[in-house]
């Protein structure tokens, strides 16, 4: 296993004449917490997506968990990402009509073993604290609740890298404050890599390593 969980090497996105992403080098050790800040339209959400595979890079070379996302397929990308990539957003992106579990279950559904995938999906839901709400629907849930379960989902594939996208902003501080709290509670015990992308300078305090960005560039990336 590399001791680099996220690579970037002078990495360039572009969306029509805008210029986003304007050489970026970065490299994320394997296991770190680690908060990107920066005004909005620094580029914080498109590096996410750029080293997530969600976007293609224009130019350079993206490195996830060692591998080369140079000339993936979408299909090849797509496996990577199940199998590698645990995602946590802003507005929880859960399947409303879904119950807490089967949203949960979602990202296994290729997988071979579905008596083991739910076995895991009710332990993570009891680990987040909503044991006593499985089949609650996310209208049935508070925001807080709705968040925990995408961290559960997040989670569910055993994901090396977990990345998050203001995953605070929609909840009140203190709900904020006990969601992140778990977030690297949980990021910590299943050993994976968290990489959050936020405004919130509390949440980049608490962080392994801070990345400042600022019209598509870093400005400096420090334990």
């Amino acid at each position: 296993m590399t001791d680099t969980a996220i690579q970037l090497q002078g990495v360039t996105k572009r969306y029509g004449e805008l210029q986003v992403l304007k050489g970026i080098d970065l490299s994320v050790p394997a296991g770190r917490f680690v908060a990107v800040i920066g005004k909005s339209g620094s580029g914080k959400s498109t590096l996410l997506a750029v080293m997530s595979g969600l976007e293609k890079a224009d130019g350079g070379d993206v490195l996830l968990a060692g591998e080369n996302l140079s000339g993936h397929s979408e299909a090849r990308m797509a496996e990577l990402r199940r199998r590698t990539i645990g995602f946590v957003f802003q507005s929880f992106n859960l399947i409303p009509s879904l119950s807490a579990l089967d949203n949960v279950l979602l990202p296994t559904f290729f997988d071979g073993d579905a008596a083991a995938s739910r076995a895991r999906a009710v332990s993570l839901l009891e680990q987040v604290g909503l044991g006593g709400r499985l089949h609650h629907r996310p209208s049935q849930l508070s925001g807080g609740e709705q968040q925990r379960v995408a961290i559960a989902r997040a989670l569910v594939g055993h994901p090396k890298i977990l990345l998050a996208d203001e995953p605070t902003g929609n909840l009140d501080a203190e709900t904020g404050a006990d969601v992140l709290g778990l977030l690297l509670d949980m990021t910590r015990i299943n050993g994976a890599t968290l990489l959050i992308v936020t405004h919130d300078l509390d949440i980049a305090a608490r962080a392994d390593m801070k990345i400042e960005m600022k019209d598509g560039r870093i400005l400096n990336g420090h334990a």
